[in-house]
């Protein structure tokens, strides 16, 4: 299912598109009065950070998507990097958003996890738009379920309606409630604490609104490969929260 806004020549203006750049422009403005208030002058060349993140964002999204969709794209590989036509994967995103923050971090020598905690709020508003996005496309839509509160009358990304889990609203009210938990932690957990817990918090949300997904997967073991993925995610953030925890006791004691 695509919703159109506009039409341009021979290229297209989705809504999907439009909710998704409201989420990267409120995410960055955001980011921009978390910096400010950065009295020490630690966070200079944050927007850099944040292109180098984009550029990984837009490069691991595109490439997990077209390797999840192999076969479309064997037959149309000139396709493969037209990204106006849309096809992102969230978790190739992810990664390659923190792999191109890290390498900038790396090059420009500064600390990653101090620009990560930076960037953690934002993050998490901006899968929330993501998820909203998704509602209005169809995609990570919802199993066929009963008729209740967890469900209701929803089309698929082809646009075919039926009873289904609202996997779109749970996962945006989960997003949602991860950016506000991240936002009154800012200036009161370290930045590196505060980056983990944002990404254990996120994929401990995307695990459970996983369970209702319906939408095609790769499928490991029985499972699908995205909630392997955040499992994943959710257990290595969990051991890094605690080893910055027993790392900052250590620093307490030795004070």
């Amino acid at each position: 299912m695509t919703d159109i806004l506009a039409r341009y020549g021979p290229y297209f203006l989705y809504t999907y598109t439009v909710v998704l750049g409201l989420g990267l422009a409120l995410a960055l403005g955001l980011t921009a009065a978390l910096a400010r208030r950065d009295a020490g002058g630690e966070l200079d060349g944050w927007l850099d950070g944040a292109l180098a993140a984009a550029a990984g964002a837009l490069l691991g999204g595109r490439a997990v998507f077209v390797w999840l969709n192999a076969a479309y794209f064997a037959e149309n590989p000139a396709e493969a990097w037209q990204l106006q036509l849309g096809g992102l994967n969230y978790h190739g995103a992810l990664l390659g958003g923190l792999a191109g923050l890290w390498l900038w971090a790396r090059l420009s020598g500064r600390p990653f996890l101090r620009y990560a905690g930076l960037f953690a709020p934002g993050l998490a508003l901006l899968s929330a738009f993501g998820w909203a996005a998704c509602g209005v496309e169809g995609c990570a839509y919802g199993r066929a379920a009963t008729p209740g509160l967890l469900a209701a009358n929803l089309p698929d990304d082809l646009g075919v309606f039926a009873v289904r889990y609202r996997t779109q609203a749970f996962g945006m009210l989960a997003a949602l409630g991860v950016f506000v938990l991240a936002w009154a932690g800012t200036g009161r957990l370290r930045p590196g604490l505060l980056f983990w817990l944002t990404l254990g918090g996120l994929a401990l949300g995307r695990v459970v609104v996983a369970l209702g997904r319906g939408d095609a997967a790769v499928v490991v073991g029985g499972w699908r490969l995205d909630l392997l993925v955040d499992v994943g995610l959710l257990v290595v953030s969990l051991v890094a929260a605690v080893v910055v925890l027993w790392m900052t006791g250590r620093e307490g004691r030795a004070l």
